[in-house]
């Protein structure tokens, strides 16, 4: 009687038995939770340049917005507020995509230069409206927003690179 056996596993019962085939199993399933922070970290990365690209057109646009609808800055509440709440989102976000991705692929120039990118966008939200003349400050901002996603892009092809599904 002739039972239905995965492929392959007719000669690993003839050597070690059946519990070979389970220790194969338990590999398989071992690696599928490994690759569970890499599936994570995909997400998060993506999240993380979307929210600098949202910097990015703020920046750029609240100036053309302001001059053409003065009532949009009562409403909106004025500039401040806007990069002080992105913050919240940002910190967080790239925090966790480039802990992530450091723990695949151990580059900490990349992390480093997401790190001063975010340190940037920190200084110019919370000192650059009292600080700094308002051309500057979207420069800045603008710069940082750009940094920020090309680390979380060089974060993204780099864990890729090493990290094969």
């Amino acid at each position: 009687m002739n039972a239905i056996v995965a492929p392959g596993a007719r000669g690993h019962q003839k050597r070690g038995g059946i519990l070979r085939n389970y220790g194969m199993l338990a590999g398989r399933v071992f690696q599928n939770l490994l690759d569970v922070p890499m599936l994570f970290s995909k997400y998060v990365d993506r999240v993380a340049i979307a929210l600098s690209t949202i910097c990015i057109v703020h920046c750029l646009a609240m100036p053309f917005v302001i001059a053409l609808l003065p009532v949009t800055a009562l409403v909106v509440g004025g500039d401040g507020h806007f990069h002080s709440l992105m913050l919240w989102f940002v910190v967080p976000t790239s925090i966790l995509g480039f802990g992530l991705g450091l723990r695949v692929h151990r580059r900490v120039d990349i992390v480093a230069f997401g790190a001063l990118a975010i340190a940037t966008l920190a200084a110019a939200a919370l000192w650059g409206h009292s600080a700094w003349d308002p051309s500057l400050e979207v420069v800045v901002n603008v710069a940082a927003s750009v940094a920020l996603a090309a680390a979380h892009w060089r974060n993204f092809r780099e864990v890729r690179r090493l990290h094969h599904h």
